[in-house]
């Protein structure tokens, strides 16, 4: 894991953890310029959060578990 700032939690840093596969394919149809081993998810607990390793402006938001 690796620790990075987190717009949806705000605060300190916050873990990151690589992403599962169904987050993998919801990734893929989200962002088209990069893989989506380049993209991170934040581990906090409620968080749907991932965003870029290198760049956290690029990240969006996993849908609520009943959208």
């Amino acid at each position: 894991m690796v620790h990075k700032w987190c717009p949806g939690c705000r605060g300190p840093l916050r873990e990151f953890r690589d992403l599962d596969d169904k987050e993998k394919a919801f990734v893929r149809e989200q962002k088209k310029d990069f893989a989506p081993e380049a993209y991170i998810r934040c581990a906090v607990p409620g968080c749907r959060r991932f965003q870029r390793h290198l760049n956290w402006q690029d990240g969006g938001y996993f849908p609520k578990p009943d959208e």
